[in-house]
Order: structure tokens, then C-alpha cells, then sequence
């Protein structure tokens, strides 16, 4: 394929200077191509490419040159833990958990009953935490910490009780302390080498993959790998959808700063064509297309065809059209809507499942005020998708098995997501539905942009009230 003039731009750049280089890519504009073709032009001099997950490091392994590296964060992080540690790591999935049944096992029935009840917001924060670098101040490398309790507590979805944050700091300096003593978690993986103890491998020069979405953990490794080195990145700020995970909203302009990068774009797409590019104008001004034509469309009255995808800032809308389809013959498929094991964990504690319909609504309604009263921001959302359920069946125990029923199903024709599970996927037709659900406000317009730059064809509005 032969180079547009922004791909030629960044490879002569790559030869030409030795200086670190930021490429703020769009989307569909071929960041993985370019990647592997900066690996090239640098030869065969031992490299190190960062990925942001397993599959795409799997890929990407496949492009380059053997003598290129390919790990990801997590992948990296465990040699180095291991060696730093001495001990022969133990990768323990439930590891939060069984610190968290240990610590239970301790109490009283009664107490032990409560300790469950907020099991979730804990767990949440302990794996939050390691993601934004807080150590608890009683530790003894607390100096260490890149951040505070109050920034930790900003972010997650409720606001903790003192019980709970007293648990969080106990259960981290319990996980720190099985660390040194070689049991791990995935989170462990980049929180203590990156935070405690490691000797990052050095190369001449690093490739960083999916630049906005790394976490401030993330970050301290990349500041341990390229002491020395030349580091080249590749992003896109208006993707920058993850800050609920810990990633740093400034995460490409703080790399820009503290390692004086160059910037270079690819703001010509691949995979939206030019009707669809016009649509995103307002998020990336300097947004173009390759090729003519596609469309966009608000549909009034729509109906949904096969073969194509629902995408939706909440949950309950994805699930209220999904059910009406199925309901209709329809073949579904909700994989994309990441919420089913929360919606029968939340229902399965409102009471028995010989609850009436009405009972069980009434439960909802006082689980969702409940949760609303300690500032739970996703409270409202999954409080509408479990009436979604409800008002199918007859008693909670029906709901909970037309939960079971719809989230089993797989490979359907119409497939449903959120914009959080939409990143890095591409589609012929997208349908956004509810669009108006976005603010202007945080991360909501990056969300927004997500969404309409999927399809590589065709992207219909449509709203719940009309169908």
C-alpha cells in the first residue's frame, strides 16, 4: 500500500531524528500498520513494543521483526516482579477474594454478614487503587505512593464508609505483604514492579500502543523502561474513555511534557468514509477520509436489521431493545453489554424469588435509593436494567431466569453494546441508540465519538421512545 503523506512524514521522522515522538492517530487511521511499519524502517536493532492487551500483543508479534519484543504491561511487569522478589510467582485470580474470606472468617455472624454486604466496593477500590499508584500511609514505601485516598475515593462509584476504607487499606498491606511472598494477581503485575521494587530491561527504543488509556501505574513503568531510551507513542486523546479504570485523562499531553516528545498525526481514516467523518467534525476538526460517500441518518420509526450492531452509553436501553427482539423471534446477542453476572449477583439479594412483580419493582426502587444515598453513580442505570427483567416475568425468580436465558445466548445476528466495549471494534452498520444519554461533560464526548466512528458504512440514530 503506498503511503499516505502523514505515514511518510512519521516514517522519515523515525530515521531522520532521534528524538521521542507522539502520534495522536484517529480512528481507523491504521496506528497497528503504522507501528509495524516504524519497525521496519528502525531494522533490526532490538526494540520492545508495548501492547495494551494479549491479543493484540499475539497480532502484533506476527508483523514485526524477531528481533522486536512484544509484551504488554502486565507480561513485562511479571519478570520483572520475579526477579525483584526471588520467588517463583503464583498467579492467583481470586487472590482480593480469598484475602477478603480470610479476613470474614474472622468476624461474627452478624459482622460477617455486613462485611459481605459491601464486598464489591472494596474489592473495587483495592483493584482501583493499584491502578492509580495509592499506597496505604501506614505502609513502610507509602512515600512511594502517586497519589492519595481522597483521588482513590473521587473515582469509585460509591462513596466508602470509614469501615471501608480501614478494609481497603488493610486488605492492599495484606496483598503487598503475599507479593513479596511470590502470590500475585494481575493487578500485582504492574503495581509492585512498578511501585516497589524491579529492574526494567532496557532498550534502545520502546513503542507504546494505546497511549490515552494508560493508568498512572502505567505510567511509572514507562518511566522505569525509558531512562535511556527512545520512546515513540501512539493515541488518540477523543478515545480516552477508561478514567473509571484508573487511566489518566492526561495521559498523552503528560507523556508529551515529561518526555519532550514531537507530534505527528494520522488523522486520514481507513475505515469511515466521508459522510461519517463529517458527523465526528465537532470532537476532531482535522478528521479526514480516505473514500466518498457512507450515511448517516436519524430514524424515526426504525426497525432493526440483521447483521448489524446496537451501541448505547447505559446498559438498560441495550437490554430493553434486546429483550423486545428476542421477544419478537429475533436472534441477540448481549456479550457486548458487560453487566449479567452484576444483574443476577444484586438481584439474587433483594429477597426470595417468590417475590411478586410488583415486590420485586418495589425492591429495586429501595435498592436503588439505598445505593443513590452513598453517591453511587451507576446505581440508576443498573436499577433500569433489573426492571427490564422484572417486568417480564411474573416473580423475581423468572426475572433472574430471563436474565440467565438472555446472557447465555451467543453468536445472534444482532449484536448489543456499550461505547466502553465498542473501543477497537469496527462494523458495517451501526445503530446509536439514545445518543441523547451523553453529556457534554468528562469523558462522555470521547464516548460519543467512540460510538459513531464504529461503522464503516452506514450509522443510524435511533431512540427508545420510538420503538
Amino acid at each position: 500500500m503506498t503511503p499516505t503523506p502523514e505515514q511518510s512524514a512519521i516514517l522519515d521522522f523515525v530515521q531522520a531524528c532521534p528524538d521521542n515522538l507522539m502520534i495522536r492517530a484517529y480512528a481507523g487511521t491504521g496506528k497497528t500498520h503504522m507501528l509495524t511499519e516504524i519497525d521496519k524502517a528502525c531494522g533490526t536493532n532490538p526494540k520492545l513494543l508495548i501492547c495494551f492487551n494479549k491479543s493484540i500483543a499475539t497480532e502484533a508479534t506476527s508483523r514485526v521483526l524477531p528481533s522486536t519484543t512484544v509484551k504488554t504491561f502486565n507480561s513485562l511487569g511479571h519478570r520483572v516482579w520475579a526477579d525483584a522478589c526471588g520467588k517463583r510467582l503464583t498467579l492467583e485470580k481470586s487472590k482480593i477474594l480469598n484475602i477478603y474470606r480470610a479476613i470474614a472468617d474472622e468476624t461474627s455472624a452478624a459482622e460477617r454478614s455486613e462485611l459481605w454486604s459491601y464486598y464489591d466496593l472494596v474489592s473495587s477500590g483495592v483493584n482501583l487503587a493499584r491502578a492509580i499508584g495509592y499506597i496505604p500511609p501506614n505502609h513502610a514505601k507509602a512515600s512511594k505512593a502517586l497519589t492519595n485516598y481522597h483521588t482513590l475515593e473521587r473515582l469509585l462509584d460509591e462513596t466508602p464508609s470509614p469501615d471501608a476504607h480501614a478494609l481497603i487499606d488493610k486488605i492492599l498491606n495484606i496483598s503487598i505483604k503475599q507479593a513479596y511472598d511470590g502470590l500475585i494477581d494481575f493487578n500485582d503485575q504492574v503495581y509492585m514492579p512498578a511501585l516497589f521494587s524491579g529492574a526494567f530491561p532496557q532498550f534502545p527504543l520502546v513503542m507504546i500502543d494505546e497511549y490515552q488509556d494508560l493508568s498512572p501505574v502505567n505510567h511509572a513503568m514507562v518511566a522505569k523502561l525509558c531512562r535511556r531510551s527512545r520512546q515513540i507513542g501512539v493515541g488518540d486523546e477523543c478515545q480516552a474513555i477508561y478514567g473509571f479504570r484508573g487511566a489518566a485523562a492526561s495521559s498523552m499531553s503528560d507523556a508529551i511534557d515529561r518526555f519532550s516528545m514531537s507530534v505527528l498525526p494520522l488523522s486520514v481514516t481507513f475505515r469511515c468514509p466521508s459522510n461519517i467523518v463529517q458527523n465526528v467534525l465537532w470532537r476532531v476538526p482535522d478528521y479526514k477520509s480516505i473514500r466518498e460517500g457512507g450515511l448517516v441518518e436519524n430514524l424515526p420509526e426504525p426497525t432493526i436489521n440483521d447483521d448489524s450492531t446496537v451501541i448505547c452509553r447505559n446498559n438498560a436501553p441495550l437490554l430493553k431493545q434486546a429483550m423486545r427482539l428476542l421477544i419478537a423471534g429475533h436472534s441477540v446477542d448481549v456479550a457486548g453489554v458487560d453487566v449479567g453476572a452484576r444483574i443476577i449477583k444484586t438481584m439474587t439479594k433483594l429477597g426470595s424469588e417468590s417475590l411478586t412483580r410488583a415486590q420485586t419493582l418495589s425492591a429495586i426502587d429501595d435498592w436503588q435509593a439505598e445505593r443513590e444515598s452513598l453517591d453511587s453513580k451507576s446505581a440508576p442505570d443498573l436499577a433500569e436494567c433489573m426492571r427490564v427483567f422484572a417486568k417480564q416475568a411474573t416473580t423475581l425468580g423468572g426475572a433472574i431466569a430471563y436474565i440467565r436465558h438472555m446472557f447465555a445466548l451467543s453468536g445472534g445476528k444482532i449484536k448489543f453494546m456499550t461505547g466502553h466495549k465498542a473501543k477497537g471494534l469496527e462494523f458495517d452498520h451501526v445503530y446509536h441508540l439514545d445518543s441523547d444519554l451523553l453529556s457534554l461533560h468528562g469523558q462522555d464526548p470521547n464516548i460519543h465519538y467512540v460510538i459513531d466512528t464504529r461503522p464503516k458504512e452506514r450509522l443510524s440514530y435511533i431512540r427508545t421512545e420510538n420503538m
